[in-house]
């Protein structure tokens, strides 16, 4: 049986998929505003997308609204991503690094997205000191071209892992539904043969919508939805992703 993960009031990997909103605002204001809707629609946690944030370059203030973030999510988790795989953002690799270490030693947020492309020492040494703040640590490998094999993408998570990782995610780009079948086919056959944790996968666009729902019933903990803007495509609004996945769950459908 796999282990979970608490996380302040959430416990990852238990029961029914975690929904996460993604923070996209570019101005401090709007991001807290778009925190506050995340609580309204009751999301499970929120990833701040730092690479959105136009000041994110300067740390201090990206600390700091940090700090005001927490102040609006209250007992829910706080998820700190500065995304540069196909967002079109970037980072220096040494700004990048000491931005997610100054996150983590702030202890406003509670898991931090690493680029597994960052390389492995990177994410390694990360891991290790994230892990010694508490932190949760997630390795995340994104693909908008295409859906590699399922073979490829069960070994990036097992390689996720190995760095440190607390919780592997893969996101792919489907060319047909047969790449979605793969995605969840990799999905269930890393959770079955190597997980020994919590793990997150989709399928991402139009054709991938399918894994946002189903992806629990394959092995993935987490699925994201939107309030006013997506930070991926294919992802679906919260109240009507939180209205399927309420309709899977009943009782009398469970």
């Amino acid at each position: 049986m796999r282990k979970t993960i608490k996380i302040r009031n959430m416990e990852l990997g238990a029961g029914r998929p975690k929904v996460c909103v993604p923070i996209t605002a570019i101005e401090e204001e709007e991001i807290l505003r778009e925190a506050r809707l995340a609580v309204e629609a009751k999301a499970d946690l929120v990833e701040w997308r730092a690479d959105f944030f136009a000041e994110a370059d300067d740390m201090e203030k990206t600390v700091r609204l940090g700090s005001r973030l927490r102040d609006v999510m209250g007992s829910r988790p706080i998820l700190f991503t500065y995304r540069t795989e196909g967002s079109g953002h970037s980072m220096e690799l040494e700004k990048y690094i000491e931005l997610n270490q100054r996150m983590a030693d702030a202890g406003d947020v509670d898991l931090l997205d690493i680029e597994l492309f960052m390389g492995d020492e990177v994410c390694q040494k990360f891991c290790e000191y994230a892990h010694e703040r508490n932190k949760t640590v997630i390795i995340s490998n994104h693909d908008f071209d295409k859906t590699p094999n399922d073979q490829e993408i069960v070994e990036r998570m097992c390689k996720m892992r190995k760095l440190g990782a607390d919780v592997p995610k893969v996101a792919v780009m489907p060319r047909n539904a047969e790449d979605v079948l793969t995605l969840l086919s990799a999905t269930n056959q890393y959770a079955n043969a190597h997980a020994d944790g919590p793990l997150i996968t989709m399928s991402m666009g139009w054709l991938g919508q399918l894994s946002r729902i189903s992806g629990e019933i394959f092995g993935s903990a987490l699925t994201f939805g939107s309030t006013t803007r997506t930070s991926a495509p294919g992802q679906l609004d919260i109240a009507d992703l939180k209205y399927v996945l309420d309709v899977l769950h009943r009782p009398e459908n469970v």
